[in-house]
C-alpha cells in the first residue's frame, strides 16, 4: 500500500519514549552534531568498523551513529546503552537481542534516521538527492520496466523526485525484509508493506516500509 510523499513534522525527542504495538517511530539527527560521549558507548566490533573509515568524517559519522542508535534504543528498553547486544537475521539485518523491539538505521551525507516498532518489521531510506545522475540509466538497471519507462516520459525537473522516491522505497522495503540492494534490486512481496514516501530535511528523499498496516507514526528530532 503506498501512501502520498509527505513531510513530517519532527518534534523533540522524549527522554523516556512510549511505544505502542500499533505506533512507528521515526528519529531524525544530525551526525556532524557533536554529541558528548558518543566514542565512549561503542562496543569493541563498532570500535574496529570504525578504524576501517579513510577519512576521518565518515569514521566520525558512523561514530556519532552508532552512539545514537544505543542511546536512543536503550531509552526505549531501558538499561546503559553500552550494554545492548546486537544480532544479525538470516541475510545480515541487525536485531536487538532479548527484545521484541524492530528497529532500522539509514543515513545519507550527515542526516540520520532510525525507525522503531514493537513486533512488525519495518525499513526505512534516506537520500541526498542530486539533480545531475543518470536517472534514466540507473531505472533501466533496478527498476520494473513500468517504473523505468514511466521515468523517462517525466520533466527534467520532476525526474530527480520521482527517481528518489522510487529508490528510497524499493531500498526501504529491502531493508524491512532483511535483504537490501546487495541481494538484488528485485522486492519479493510487495503487498507485505506499507510504503511512505518522505522529505525528512530540505534536499533529501526518504521512505519508510512498514509490515501490515494501519498504523500511527510519530516523529522524533534528538536535537
Amino acid at each position: 500500500m503506498t501512501k502520498p510523499t509527505v513531510q513530517p513534522t519532527f518534534e523533540p525527542g522524549p527522554d523516556c519514549p512510549h511505544l505502542s504495538g500499533g505506533e512507528v517511530h521515526l528519529w531524525r539527527a544530525q551526525l556532524d552534531e557533536p554529541m558528548e560521549g558518543a566514542a565512549n558507548l561503542l562496543s569493541p566490533p563498532e570500535w574496529l568498523r570504525a578504524e576501517r573509515f579513510h577519512f576521518r568524517r565518515d569514521r566520525q559519522r558512523f561514530i556519532a551513529g552508532r552512539a545514537l542508535l544505543r542511546t536512543v534504543l536503550a531509552r526505549y528498553v531501558g538499561g546503559d546503552p553500552r550494554d545492548l547486544e546486537f544480532s544479525s537475521g538470516p541475510h545480515g539485518k541487525p536485531e536487538l537481542v532479548g527484545s521484541a523491539l524492530r528497529f532500522n538505521v539509514s543515513h545519507s551525507g550527515d542526516l540520520f534516521l532510525l525507525a522503531l516498532t514493537y513486533g512488525r518489521e519495518v525499513g526505512v531510506d534516506v537520500e541526498e538527492m542530486r539533480e545531475h545522475l543518470p536517472f534514466e540509466m540507473l531505472a533501466d538497471h533496478y527498476f520494473e520496466p513500468e517504473d523505468a519507462w514511466n521515468l523517462r516520459l517525466l520533466e527534467a525537473p520532476e525526474k530527480a523526485s520521482h527517481f528518489y522516491d522510487l529508490w528510497t522505497g524499493k531500498e526501504a522495503q529491502l531493508k524491512a525484509g532483511g535483504t537490501g540492494l546487495a541481494h538484488g534490486p528485485h522486492v519479493p512481496t510487495p503487498e507485505r508493506w506499507s510504503l511512505l514516501s518522505l522529505r525528512p530535511a530540505a534536499g533529501f528523499a526518504g521512505a519508510l516500509a512498514i509490515e501490515g498496516g494501519h498504523y500511527f507514526l510519530k516523529c522524533w528530532s534528538w536535537r
